[in-house]
């Protein structure tokens, strides 16, 4: 491939002392049977030999563009750097510990090219979820749905190495929000969603690995309660329109999460107050009250009643 050559998509893997993993994704990408990509490696601080593993692969391949960082501990930061310095007209995201089928670069863009949705901004497919933790597989499937918004709103269903999006919107809706730890690609199709519609290909193009040093395993509990509580605060606006009685109910959902991620964390009096503000926005459905009911008997016993919550 010629240097000058701007490629068609720009992929993206930000990592943090994951060598033995990333040689893995790296070697997903390169086996693409769709060729015309650039590869941006940004690496966030990694303090094991994460730019020698990636050197070697540079030798192999001109394509590959490995940028240092300072430790952000966070992807938002890395993944931001990525989008500043990709050429491609699409962005793709693969995150060091997953990997892609051969075709999944192929497949997306024969959708993207061949679509007759005239605001199609992102397109994504079927993952295999690969749990080292439980040695568990399962194959988690897009729903059907074009325009995403309020059902995002609900829940962030849509998996980022999955994702291929064009660099155009991305430019329109601004770059992801670094204030979030785990949460920047849900806030991230959340305001896709609202301006473009959605598709996917309906096949299995993606390994996802779960495992001990998955991001949601290892950040800490007070982490995921600030960040929770960032998430609310930016888009409780949008939860609050009369309208759309579902809203309120993700809403509802979100300040149940938050009471059990306070009581896991043995705070029985914070998780009450959510609980009593999941019953505030939703006083018609039973879930607040039976939550809160359970609270009463303190954090043990709720915690044993609803450990598969937890």
């Amino acid at each position: 491939m010629k240097e000058n050559k701007v490629p068609k998509v720009s992929i993206i893997i930000p990592t943090y002392n994951r060598a033995k993993m990333l040689s893995r994704a790296i070697k997903s990408v390169l086996n693409q049977t769709f060729q015309d990509f650039e590869l941006i490696i940004v690496d966030d601080g990694s303090t094991d030999n994460t730019k020698e593993v990636v050197e070697n692969f540079q030798k192999q391949d001109s394509r590959i563009n490995y940028i240092w960082m300072e430790n952000s501990g966070r992807p938002a930061k890395p993944r931001n750097i990525g989008i500043k310095n990709s050429k491609g007209k699409y962005i793709a995201f693969l995150d060091d510990d997953d990997e892609w089928m051969p075709e999944k670069l192929e497949k997306q863009i024969i959708l993207f090219e061949n679509s007759n949705i005239n605001k199609l901004g992102f397109v994504g497919c079927n993952i295999l979820n690969i749990d080292t933790l439980k040695n568990f597989n399962k194959i988690y499937k897009m729903p059907r749905i074009r325009k995403l918004f309020k059902h995002l709103l609900i829940r962030n269903f849509l998996m980022t190495p999955s994702i291929l999006v064009k660099k155009s919107v991305i430019e329109d809706v601004g770059l992801f929000d670094e204030n979030f730890e785990v949460a920047d690609d849900w806030d991230m199709w959340i305001r896709i969603s609202q301006k473009y519609d959605f598709d996917f290909v309906d096949e299995v193009l993606v390994k996802r690995y779960i495992h001990t040093q998955s991001i949601t395993q290892s950040s800490s509990i007070e982490k995921i309660i600030k960040e929770e509580l960032y998430f609310i605060n930016k888009y409780k606006s949008y939860y609050s329109i009369r309208a759309y009685m579902k809203r309120k109910e993700g809403l509802q959902n979100l300040y149940i999460k938050m009471a059990r991620l306070h009581i896991k964390n043995n705070d029985i009096y914070a998780g009450r107050e959510y609980f009593k503000k999941a019953i505030t926005i939703c006083p018609y459905l039973p879930k607040g009250y039976f939550n809160f009911f359970l609270s009463m008997f303190g954090a043990k016993f709720y915690k044993l009643i609803m450990k598969h919550k937890l």
